[in-house]
């Protein structure tokens, strides 16, 4: 595996599950060149330009002509792999020629759409996870390329979901990072509580371990 990769980000958010993912990938002596394109400003964009990755922002005013902007940008950057943490479309030429990629907060088929966790919420789920799904054309309708859960108490409120969903979304960024570099299944490990009881993949070391260390870290912490 090379020292360094460069992986393409759009995101309109504050950033907190891929800015976890790559202190984990740091962790575990993995090094990744983010090439970060936003719409505006936001934690992603600060944190992204406060590190020293390339950054881009802009306007969004179709998603064509976003689309094809960023398609050429991430192209001339050399990424074929762009994960999203954005909540506006995307189209052609972007999702036809790279590999985008989308982590959606609810076990897809269910709860498609913006509110994934308020809807799962409402609806008094037993079982709450996350998604990584392939962009299509679609509303969260692309190929499910893995998946993690973990049960939910009766006294989780909305805050608890959204902060356990924080937790599953930085794994799904790990196992995203492992996919893209061509290892479409990785070891299985024992899965790392609250957050994730369930998963499919699982993560290889060292990657697993430093997940595990983030996420006692994290809890103590208050998640």
């Amino acid at each position: 595996m090379a020292t360094t990769v460069r992986l393409g980000i759009i995101g309109s958010s504050g950033g907190s599950a891929l800015i976890a993912a790559d202190a984990c990938l740091r962790a575990a002596g993995l090094k990744i060149e983010w090439i970060v394109v936003t719409d505006r400003e936001c934690g992603l964009e600060q944190w992204s330009r406060e590190v020293g990755h390339p950054t881009y922002r802009l306007q969004y005013e179709s998603a064509a002509a976003f689309s094809a902007e960023a398609h050429a940008l991430f192209k001339t950057s050399g990424c074929k792999d762009v994960l999203m943490f954005y909540t506006r479309r995307v189209t052609a030429p972007l999702i036809d020629d790279l590999r985008v990629w989308n982590i959606h907060p609810s076990l897809l088929p269910a709860f498609a759409g913006l509110r994934g966790v308020e809807d799962a919420w409402k609806a008094k789920v037993a079982i709450f996870g996350a998604t990584l799904h392939r962009v299509d054309a679609g509303l969260d309708t692309g190929e499910i390329r893995a998946q993690v859960a973990a049960p939910l108490r009766q006294d989780h409120d909305l805050q608890r979901l959204q902060r356990l969903s924080y937790l599953q979304k930085t794994w799904l960024t790990l196992v995203w990072f492992y996919m893209v570099r061509g290892i479409d299944v990785v070891m299985a490990n024992m899965p790392c509580e609250p957050g994730v009881a369930l998963a499919w993949p699982g993560l290889p070391e060292p990657l697993y371990t430093a997940y595990c260390n983030w996420v006692s870290r994290e809890e103590k912490i208050g998640v």
